[in-house]
């Protein structure tokens, strides 16, 4: 039972919110009962003390002890059983008076109380039932020599009563309140988890071919996941899409060395057979490699977390160094350490290290990187420039078109500045040149 109900979002809520509001009624109920019981004790503290004082009113000292009347104001005194009983008892705890509706009972308190001492309670007396008795202390005489203690009983069998009844009223109307409240929290649930329904159906749909993402109109707190799951899918259709091209592109671009190399003939001119052979299979071997790049520069996205891109850099940066030994080049770096690329790693390495590559290959000695996030925090925009010859617009737009063939790529800036147009292109982005103040080319990313 409980593993149905902890599989589920709405019966883990309604769980654990009807056991709350059962502890809170046990507990409100527990204060307003004692509450009530200590409202009820009080009155009848203050009801049985006037009796007292009634008591102490139409006494009269008679030698050593004291003289009531036959015949008191509370009538209810003078009935026999009629369950207020007064007792006077003298300093050694002798009872000296009795009502008449004490005659029949057999068991009275009669324990002495000093002077001006009171005391309220509870008191259980065998056959005659539970009572409420209020007891004070009283000094008698000029000299105060005589000590007595008045004692008014009344049955509490009627205080019991009206408790039960205020018991069950009020747990009458406190579980019509539960169960109102228990349906009110069911239907605001219902209507809360409404929207995880629609992602759920929208989920469906698309699984039956009816939508190619999930479409609906949202909460703001689950726009966070309807993004993320729609990025993954968009992600993994181009992926997909990316993977279907590059085969192609990869089996087209093969074909026409694999011509050349059906065409060899050996037996008439080895040598140049065997250069041509030569110049074919490295041919070859960098079409495989621009196209398993371009495959593995288009990898999806990552949602999960932003990737620090001063450290990265700095660690391109060391390595170029080190490649560009003999050619050195003075790299100035504008990059905040809290820039973060909301993407894969690797991506990211691929993008920074063939701009970099090529601003140091085409460069003349300065370089100019600035590695900024946009105003909403995610984008992200890099501008690398160098002091060389530039790139022209039309080279640059025939670099840039779709379809290009990859052995087309040899010349120039090939095959990196294609891999960079490819992971710029997988992030929905933009890529761009222009004119650096360096004097040679500027390419700008917005990501």
């Amino acid at each position: 039972m409980f593993s149905f109900w902890f599989n589920s979002l709405k019966g883990r809520l309604l769980l654990v919110t009807t056991l709350v509001l059962v502890a809170f009624l046990v507990f409100i109920s527990t204060v307003l009962e004692h509450a009530y019981r200590t409202s009820l004790a009080e009155a009848k503290k203050r009801e049985l003390q006037l009796h007292v004082y009634t008591l102490l009113a139409v006494a009269e000292p008679e030698g050593d002890s004291l003289r009531l009347p036959p015949a008191l104001p509370e009538q209810r005194f003078n009935q026999p059983d009629s369950g207020l009983v007064g007792v006077v008892a003298d300093q050694r705890g002798r009872i000296i008076w009795r009502s008449e509706s004490a005659l029949a009972m057999d068991q009275l308190p009669s324990h002495p109380l000093p002077q001006g001492r009171e005391v309220f309670a509870q008191m259980n007396l065998g056959d005659s039932g539970l009572y409420s008795t209020f007891r004070q202390g009283v000094a008698w005489g000029l000299d105060n020599e005589q000590r007595y203690t008045f004692i008014v009983l009344e049955d509490a069998t009627p205080l019991l009563a009206q408790v039960e009844q205020f018991r069950s009223t009020m747990w009458r109307w406190l579980g019509l309140g539960a169960l109102l409240l228990i349906v009110t929290q069911w239907l605001v649930m219902r209507w809360g988890l409404a929207p995880l329904r629609s992602v759920a159906r929208a989920l469906q749909e698309m699984q039956r071919g009816g939508s190619d993402r999930l479409q609906g109109n949202f909460p703001r707190e689950l726009r966070p996941l309807t993004d993320n799951l729609n990025l993954l899918i968009e992600n993994e259709r181009r992926q997909r899409d990316k993977t279907r091209n590059t085969l192609a592109d990869l089996a087209h671009s093969l074909k026409t060395p694999l011509a050349v190399l059906k065409g060899l003939n050996f037996s008439r001119d080895p040598r140049e057979a065997y250069t041509n052979l030569i110049e074919q299979v490295q041919r070859m071997d960098s079409i495989i490699s621009y196209q398993l790049q371009r495959a593995v520069a288009s990898s999806p996205k990552s949602i999960l977390r932003g990737v620090e891109v001063r450290p990265l850099l700095d660690k391109i940066l060391g390595a170029l160094e080190k490649v560009y030994r003999d050619k050195p080049a003075e790299v100035t770096v504008d990059c905040g350490e809290k820039a973060l690329f909301y993407g894969d790693e690797g991506d990211l390495m691929e993008l920074l290290g063939n701009l970099l590559d090529n601003a140091y290959k085409y460069g003349d000695g300065r370089i100019s990187v600035r590695v900024a996030n946009g105003e909403d925090g995610r984008s992200l925009h890099i501008a690398v420039a160098d002091n060389g010859p530039g790139i022209s617009e039309e080279y640059w737009h025939r670099v840039t078109q779709r379809g290009v063939r990859a052995d087309q790529q040899q010349q120039g800036q090939g095959i990196g500045l294609a891999v960079v147009v490819d992971i710029v292109e997988s992030y929905k982005g933009e890529i761009s040149v222009a004119e650096s103040d360096l004097g040679g080319a500027e390419i700008r990313v917005d990501l």
